[in-house]
């Protein structure tokens, strides 16, 4: 009895330390998973389905990802726990909006958010208004994609929350830039590259830097574009994750020297660009792959649900019987037979014959009227 306590507080703390990236996060996870199997804890397997989703995304691996979204999903139907139940459904949402599926991925967003803000969870219900900016964004929706975003930028500044800012900055610093506003795209970009580098958030500075270089070449700062493809392309080396950032890097870079009208170090750049390409093309043909394949899954899953709805109710309505009103007879395979017979052919049911205490009290009444009728005066 002393050792479940310390059991459960191990869980806790694997889950917390579950929100790191990758194989890491991956295999504290399903840690978790097992300890909360051996102590039969519903709402902590819960909470390690959604961490090992959250962990397969990361990972590309969206159909398990999506799977263990719903795993967890359906654990918190029984739960009282909607936060945690939320986080299920910002997984499931992230792959839909990965795989293209916007209504779907706006729809889980939109139940996570109501359900952190009735619950409080600040951080949380900014993370996942930033989503749904996101869903309206690749709709080409930019206006209620700009609205979410500062939504969301609002509540994480009134709760004096900085770990998200890079992120929503860039955010409307992309929206602007879809708007065709490179000025205004300018700014918000460099205020998150700014806040990113603060927080030493490598993977916004990568992204965030690579877009600006794209951006300043378009409106002709070709040498300030120069300057932050650059920087770029030396944080994105720094690790082997971020590498698949690098061939438009390298292609923006090219396109910038050719600008300016140096074709050396533009065939350079584009030398390394076509290296980059064939390496990351192959991971994201693989990746396309798997989402074709995952989409394709998803679709059959959901005709095969209305198939077999359908299978239910065609089953429903073969097992009406049609009575005659007047005979009492059944209709059975374009007959109609008696009670007895129907009951004998379907059903294997032998039928013996009794009379009802009403019936027999209206056949008793009747004799007796009879004999009553028949007596002489």
């Amino acid at each position: 009895m002393t050792t479940q306590p310390l059991q459960i507080e191990t869980i806790e703390q694997i889950l917390a330390t579950a929100t790191s990236q990758s194989e890491a996060a991956l295999n504290y996870a399903q840690k978790a998973q097992e300890l909360a199997e051996t102590l039969q804890q519903k709402d902590l397997l819960a909470e390690s389905f959604t961490n090992i989703g959250s962990a397969y995304f990361n990972l590309s691996k969206y159909d398990k990802a999506l799977d263990y979204g719903y795993r967890a999903l359906q654990l918190y139907e029984d739960l009282s726990t909607t936060p945690s139940k939320a986080l299920a459904m910002q997984v499931i949402g992230s792959v839909n909006l990965y795989l293209g599926e916007y209504d779907q991925a706006h729809y889980y967003f939109e139940q996570a958010a109501q359900i952190f803000e009735r619950s409080n969870e600040q951080h949380a219900h900014s993370i996942a208004l930033m989503n749904i900016g996101s869903t309206y964004l690749y709709q080409g929706n930019y206006q209620h994609a700009l609205q979410y975003y500062f939504k969301a930028k609002s509540i994480q500044e009134a709760n004096r929350d900085e770990s998200n800012i890079p992120e929503i900055l860039a955010n409307i610093g992309a929206t602007y830039h879809a708007l065709g506003n490179s000025e205004e795209a300018i700014e918000w970009l460099k205020q998150s590259s700014e806040r990113a580098k603060q927080q030493e958030n490598l993977l916004v500075q990568i992204a965030t830097l690579i877009n600006l270089g794209e951006i300043y070449s378009a409106v002709g700062r070709d040498y300030k574009a120069i300057d932050v493809l650059l920087e770029g392309i030396e944080l994105a080396k720094s690790k082997d994750e971020y590498k698949q950032y690098l061939w438009q890097a390298y292609l923006n870079l090219s396109n910038a020297y050719k600008k300016v009208e140096k074709y050396r170090e533009a065939l350079e750049a584009h030398e390394q660009f076509v290296q980059v390409k064939e390496k990351v093309l192959g991971l994201e043909t693989e990746r396309k792959i798997k989402a074709i394949e995952l989409n394709y899954a998803v679709q059959k899953a959901k005709h095969e649900a209305q198939m077999q709805t359908a299978q239910n109710r065609i089953k429903q309505l073969e097992n009406i019987v049609t009575m005659c009103a007047w005979s009492g007879k059944i209709r059975m395979d374009g007959k109609w037979v008696k009670i007895e017979e129907f009951l004998s052919k379907r059903f294997g049911i032998s039928v013996s014959h009794g009379i009802s205490e009403e019936e027999a009290e209206k056949i008793l009444k009747r004799i007796n009227n009879e004999s009553q009728s028949g007596e002489t005066p």
